[in-house]
Order: C-alpha cells, then structure tokens, then sequence
C-alpha cells in the first residue's frame, strides 16, 4: 500500500521521536521521553513543545499523531506497529492492545486486520512478519507460546478494561486457560503484577499483559482521556501509547473532578494536506433553503447532473461512481410532528417518482444495508435514509450529497454524518471537476446558520479552525466551470459595490480594509466597494460588534460572492518555473540526484567494513521492576521495560549466518543486491568478533543497536558516491545543463499541503489563498513581507518543504533543496528567495544552496534570478526584483 505524504512523513516523525528517546535513555538523560517530543516538535512546528506527562503514567512515551477524518488513521496504526517493533522496543515481536470507542468499529477494525485480503493486513504480514489478530474474547484463551513466537495484535474497547469496579469484568479474572502465563516467573518479574489486598494476584488477561507491557494503540483517542480511562491504561502496564485522533485534547480540561493534560501532538495534519493527497472531497458546497421538499428537489437535481459527470468520467477513464445522496430524516418525536424516515420515503417516490430500488433504509430497526456492498455495479441504490445509524463505522466513497432535515445541534452530531460523504473514490483526484467536491442540502432560511452546522461538524471532524471557512462555500447553479456546482459563483466582470444595514456599526474599521470598506454612521450602513481576501473579511467580520451583525455581514457577503477575492490560483492563473534539465538523446532529463545514482558505481566489496564507533553499554542487571519513586521511573523507564522483555524472553546465541540475514532484511537497500550486502555484513560483522572481541552472544542481544549503527555507516557510503556521481553529472552535462529551453515545474492549484497555516497580518499576492507553514511573526515572515509588498512582483509562494510532487526544488548532491520563496514578477520572470539565518549562511549546506542557486539563475537565460539573504540585507531583495524588471 502506497502511503500518501502526509501519511510518510507523520511515520518518520514518529520513528524520529522513539529513535530519539532511545538515543538520550542511553545518553543518561533523566527525562528521555520529554527532552525528545521538544527537540522533535522544534523541527516540525519550529517551536519546541512542552511534554505534558500523565501523572499515573510517568516516564512512558505517550504521544499523539492528528490526522482529520477521512486521513487513513487506521492505515497509520498499521504501519506505526513495525516502527514501534524497531525504533522504540527493539523487539522482534511484541503485544498490541489497539482501543477504539465503539463496538461497531471494533469489528470493522478485527474484520480488515483478519482478513489476509486486505490491504491493511497485506501491511502487518509484509512489514510486521508473523502476526496474529484477536479481539478480547479470543484473548482470554490466549497462550504464552503464541506471544513468544508472533506479534500478537487484541482489538478491544476501553470499556472492555475500563471499570471502576474491576471485579465485574472478565479481563480481570482468573482464568484456566492463561496459566501458561504464570509458570515459573521469577520473583523480579512477579513485582509486575497487580495483586490483591492478601498479596496475592489473579491468574488474569489483565495480569498476562502487564507481564508483556503490551503498547497501546488508542482510536479516537479524544474518547479516552478521562481520570478512569488514565486509570486503566495503568493497571496495564504499557510500555508506550500513541494516540490517533482527528481531535486532540488541546488545552487542559477537568471533567468530574479530574484534570487531563493535553495531548502531546507531535504531527498535525491539515485539510489542506488531505485534499492535497486527493484523500477527501473539499470544498463542501452548500444549498439551504425551505420548504424541504422543495430543497429535496434541488438536490435530486444536483445528484442527477453527478450522475451524468460520473457517466462522462467513466468514459474518459474507465473508473465507475455512482454518485449517492444521503439523507437524514428526523427521529419521531413526542410533543411536535416531524419529517420520518419513511415520509422522506414516501416524498421520494411518489413525488419525484424515484425507483424503491435506488432507495435504502439504515436505521436501528431498518437495516436495509447489511450484507450489500453498494460500490458493486449490481446494486443500483443511489439513495440512503438514515438518522443516526450511520454516524459512525459507515463509509461509502460514492456518497456525495447528504440532505438533511435533522437539528443540526451540535458540532459531533455534524461530523458524524459529514464524515461519510467526505472520502474521495480510490483516493485520486477526477478530471470532472464535479466529483472533486461534496455538497450539503440543509433545511434552513439562512446561510450563516446552516455554514455554521458545517463548519463545527469540520472541526469535530479534526480540520482547523482557521481552515473550515474556506472548506464551506454557496452552491452554484449547475454544474462545470463559472457559476457551476464545481466552484462558487464568482463574476468575471468588475464587481459592483453592496451595501449592508446593519443595527450597530463598527467603531472603527480594521486598517487592511480602510480603501475597501466605507461606513455611514447617520444610516447605519457598512458599504463595501473592492473584493475582499480571506484575511480582510475575517478582520471585517471580527471588528463588528455583535454576533447579529456578523451574521448579516457574512450571508450579504456570500450573497455576492464577486466580493469574495480569489487568490491567482483561483482564477486559474499558471505559476510555471523553470528547473535545471540536460539532453539525454532527443528528451530532457531533470537534474536530480536519483539521476546521478544511476552513474554511482559504489560497490560494498572493498567498502570500508569498520564499524568503529560501535558501543555496547553494559547492562545493569537486577533493576527492580516495581519501582514508585517517580524520578526514579522516568531516569529508568527503558532499561526496566528492557530488562522485563528480557526476564520473559528465552534468547540464544545466533549462528553468524542467521545473524547477518537478519541484519540484511532488517532494512531497505534496493541499490545493493542482497548477495553484495550478505558479503559486506559477513565482512563487518566479522570484523566486530575478530577485531574488537565482541560475542555473538551480545551481538545477537543488542542487534536492534547493530542494524542502526550499519544502516548509518551504509547511509554515509552511499552519501559519498551519490557526492561524487552528482558532481560527475554537472561536468559531464555543462554543455547541455539549462533552466531555460526544457522542462518547467508548476504550481498545482489544487494542491498546497501546508502544515499550519499563517495567521499573521495580510501578506497579499500570495499564489493560493493560505499561506502555508510561515509564523506569524519573525525573520522569515518580514522577507516573506518584503516580497509580497514590491510593485514588481505579480504573485509570489511560500514553497513547502519536503514536498517534492507540489513544491519547486533545486537537487543538491546528497538531497532537494526547497527554497523558502518563489516569485513570478510582472514581466514573467522568476525570482526564488531563500532566507537564512546569520547562524548559518556560511555552513557548507548553505555554501552549497547558493551554489546551486545560482547555477539555476545562470542558466536560466535571464529569466530566473536567486538570492540568499539574511536579516541584514532584505534590501537585496528589491534591487533584484527591479533589475529583473528592466
């Protein structure tokens, strides 16, 4: 399975942080876990965060990675397992306890994780090796053997665990079937378990895992972080807990006397990442309006003009979407009538004269969907009536519309239901514009009340804040280009000013509208001349008075949507650069360094085998595992889980052929054959028992060590021939190496996978409407500043880093470098801005950078220009942009 961007680099994150903690562990560093979530989190947020630990679970990594709604956080869980296994327990096996919040997701998780069919499962199997898969009845029946010989995953709820009386749940019992558990343990290893007021212990599931340490996979985790739910995760004895939520805790909260810290977030994904990975239908467009019947009717209409894109698409591509509405009735209630279920029904049939086949029921007494997979082409449903039963556990790519009758009270009730018409079909973006988006029919007479409904769903969903008022828009009135379904309705001609009544007026108006906004304090009237930006209207908005006002404000805005500026890339303006190409026969090839490994003729068998740096630290032996004094638990932490593994393990020397097969397929080498690598292992290896007296013995025990310490020796060889290779390519290409006659990059317009969003003062002229990953203040936004306010420049980018299919980039001889910002001025020349601090403008990477750089801008024609600047000298800036300019 293919892991989309945001997927991979959230994974590697992850593996940084556990490689983290262990690397300090064994540094003697007193609070491993917390030293390393701030050094990590400074690298991705570019602002160290503080560690906030559980009180009942001191010194154990407990993290959080947030992925959105429709993000793929189970395929995550899936990959996360095998990175656990390297980088945190340097375990070839281990126990997974893997929590979700409900029943219902509880076995759609134990069906995709049994099923060897499955893609999810293909990932254990592939990555993880043997694997078993239980849900927790099956675990009660659960033998040692099996946990010493597989990877054994339990999927469970926390209510299976969570009681404050334990004595009314199985898992704490004593059972028959778990006394293989308990056979001759130690007196260290028996401190572990949880024993009763006699000092005696049950012979338990609960107990076999505090022997295991088992790491704990929370599902929405959000549900799970209450002072029993802290409680339960302690009586099990985990060896870490990572957390996957479209809603973390953010700020701490007291529920029923107890407080919860926040959630330590260590990678944040955003919307904009997930409708850059082609993972959701965004933006969602909105229709409201009463009666509704009459809104039912405009959307049947809509869902038919779909179904015509869907059949054009097919046609085009061969892929088949049957678009389906959703619609959600309202319960029956006592004191007041109400639209049933099956009055929507009946509206349906005889008045729109829908086919009864097209239409199902999925209710708690109706259950018209089970055993039916409505992806297959047989079943012809393109209508679902619900209420509440597909809130959760329920997803259908092919549902696009969702109508809804119901009080939309509050933001979960939103999400849940928003959720299933959010995922896009196959996970690729279709060439009719239509299929790209999704779309609310909501019984009301207000624009801001139903956007509001949406707009809390989308945060519950786990989008920001700052992100949602994008993500909801008007309805059109047809479906492709101007004025259609695909796009709000925005006018080619020069927008015509409004004026708004309003019963209070704002003191005073906010600075960035001051040439666009007026008042008329005598009639209370708010006059709004030009377009305004996303930032301007949140300013506007904000500075009125009262929520009544805001609320007129935004529907008259959104009534006249050419009042809404739209960023360059809204109004399909092409941002194209060129990159660095050179002549391969009649084709141009990229400059890139996967083009100079090709040339790379580095081989292992004379490579240097020296594994020098390698170390070793003696264990200390008898550390007691039952330890209270705090300090002392978060100084300890890994050793004592080692340590316990270790007493549960029965390890024997390897033979050295099995130890250095083990080693090779311990990781990636697809540039070395597997018979070159065997050859060079044996070398070192070798040379570790001869030369510096290890032991097979201890080197079988410590390989999790050994492997990382050759993956870096392996990953420096290769960095010094890729050097040389690259270097060979630019002298062998300096005849035909251009940026100017091949090829170009272009900004995709539907694609900016940030990882926060700006929030400063209006920077205008940015390419996309968001700018993307740049704080608010600091030196890098005043050099974003000084670009964004220079007449000369047309339009201008915050370029990502590490985003090689949406980004501009220029290779280096070992990577891609991404600089900070590109600029296309009004003349149609590009000039590319990378900002560095004084700290570090003379290090060899810059040195290199700039090299690079200006081999771009050199053979560019004149049509590109590069520069490296500093805090010191942001005036360069300028003089380039209007050399470039003449």
């Amino acid at each position: 399975m293919n892991l989309k961007p945001y997927q991979d680099r959230a994974l590697k994150v992850l593996g940084d942080y556990y490689a983290r903690c262990r690397t300090l562990s064994a540094a003697g560093d007193r609070r491993p876990v917390d030293t390393a979530f701030t050094e990590i989190t400074r690298g991705v947020y570019g602002i160290g965060l503080p560690y906030h630990e559980i009180e009942r679970l001191p010194g154990i990594p407990y993290v959080c990675l947030r992925i959105p709604t429709g993000g793929g956080k189970t395929v995550v869980g899936c990959k996360a397992i095998q990175i656990v296994l390297k980088e945190l327990l340097e375990a070839d096996r281990a126990l997974f306890l893997w929590l979700v919040p409900s029943d219902t997701i509880r076995q759609q998780t134990l069906k995709r994780l049994k099923d060897r069919n499955d893609p999810y499962r293909a990932v254990l199997d592939a990555e993880v090796g043997n694997v078993e898969v239980l849900d927790i009845d099956e675990a009660q029946n659960l033998q040692r053997s099996t946990l010493d010989a597989a990877t054994v995953i339990v999927v469970a709820t926390m209510q299976a665990f969570r009681r404050r009386n334990t004595d009314q749940l199985k898992v704490y019992e004593t059972s028959g079937a778990l006394m293989s558990h308990f056979e001759n343990l130690s007196s260290e290893v028996e401190t572990v378990l949880e024993k009763n007021g006699e000092g005696r212990y049950e012979k338990s599931l609960a107990n076999a895992f505090r022997l295991r340490r088992p790491f704990v996979i929370i599902d929405e985790a959000h549900n799970a972080r209450r002072g029993l739910s802290f409680e339960t995760l302690r009586r099990l004895n985990p060896s870490g807990i990572l957390e996957l939520t479209a809603t973390p805790n953010i700020e701490k909260k007291t529920v029923d006397g107890e407080t919860s810290p926040p959630s330590n977030v260590l990678f944040s994904v955003s919307a904009y990442a997930l409708k850059s990975a082609e993972m959701v239908k965004l933006p969602i467009y909105l229709s409201y309006r009463e009666p509704w019947d009459a809104l039912l009717g405009d959307a049947i209409g809509l869902l038919n003009e779909l179904r015509n894109e869907a059949n054009q698409e097919r046609a085009e591509t061969g892929e088949y979407i049957r678009p389906i509405m959703l619609l959600q009735a309202q319960p029956k209630y006592q004191d007041k009538a109400s639209i049933t279920v099956d009055q929507v029904k009946n509206t349906l049939i005889e008045s729109f004269r829908i086919s009864e086949k097209e239409i199902a029921i999925a209710t708690g007494d109706v259950r018209e969907l089970e055993g039916i997979d409505v992806l297959d082409e047989k079943w012809p449903i393109r209508f679902i009536i619900t209420v509440q039963a597909l809130k959760e556990g329920w997803d259908c790519p092919f549902a696009y519309v969702l109508f809804s009758v119901a009080e939309l009270a509050s933001g979960q009730a939103v999400e849940q239901i928003l959720g299933r018409i959010m995922r896009m079909p196959r996970a690729v973006r279709k060439k009719k514009a239509g299929l790209n988006a999704s779309y609310a029919f909501v019984a009301s007479t207000r624009f801001d009340a139903a956007a509001k409904a949406l707009k809390d769903g989308l945060i519950e969903a786990g989008f920001e804040k700052q992100d949602v008022d994008d993500l909801v828009a008007p309805l059109g009135l047809g479906l492709g280009g101007e004025g259609g379904h695909g796009s709000p309705v925005v006018s080619v001609s020069e927008p015509k000013p409004i004026a708004v009544s309003l019963s209070v007026l704002p003191e005073k108006l906010p600075v960035s509208v001051v040439d666009k906004v007026r008042l008329s304090p005598e009639t209370k009237t708010l006059h709004i001349d030009k377009p305004l930006d996303r930032l301007e209207r949140e300013e506007l908005l904000a500075a009125l008075p009262n929520k009544e006002t805001r609320a007129k404000l935004e529907e008259a805005l959104y009534g006249h949507p050419a009042l809404i500026e739209r960023s360059p890339s809204q109004r399909g303006l092409r941002f194209d650069v060129p990159v660095l190409a050179f002549k391969q026969g009649y084709f141009w090839e990229r400059l890139d360094t996967d083009a100079a490994e090709e040339r790379s003729d580095l081989s292992l068998k004379n490579a240097d085998a020296n594994l020098s740096g390698f170390l070793i630290v003696e264990d200390e032996k008898g550390a007691c595992i039952d330890v209270t004094d705090e300090e002392v638990v978060k100084a300890s932490f890994f050793e004592i889980a080692d340590r316990q593994r270790e007493l549960l393990t029965v390890s024997a020397e390897w033979p050295l052929a099995r130890l250095v097969l083990w080693l090779d397929r311990s990781f990636a080498h697809p540039q070395f054959s597997q018979q070159e690598m065997g050859i060079y292992l044996t070398r070192l290896v070798g040379g570790l028992l001869d030369e510096r007296a290890f032991t097979l013995s201890r080197l079988t025990a410590h390989r999790y060590r050994l492997v990382k310490a050759i993956m870096r020796k392996i990953d420096g060889l290769w960095k010094g021939a890729k050097q040389t290779a690259f270097n060979s390519l630019l002298e062998e290409t300096r005849d035909t190496l251009t940026a100017k006659d091949g090829l170009t990059f272009s900004f995709d317009p539907a694609k900016y996978p940030y990882e926060s969003r700006y929030q400063g003062l209006p920077l205008p002229k940015h390419f996309y409407e968001v700018i993307g990953d740049l704080k608010s203040a600091g030196e890098e936004r005043e050099c974003a500043k000084v670009i964004a306010s220079l007449p000369e420049v047309e339009f201008w980018v915050r370029n990502l880093d590490q985003q090689p299919e949406t980004s501009f980039w220029i290779p280096t001889s070992t990577d891609k470098f991404y600089p900070d910002f590109v600029a296309r001025l009004k003349n149609g020349k590009i000039m590319v801005v990378e900002y560095k601090g004084e700290d570090r403008r003379s290090n060899d990477d810059s040195k290199e950078k700039d090299r690079l750089g200006q081999l771009w801008a050199e053979r560019s024609g004149g049509n590109g220009y590069f520069l490296m600047v500093g805090v010191n000298d942001l005036s360069k800036i300028q003089d380039v942009a209007r050399q470039g300019m003449r």
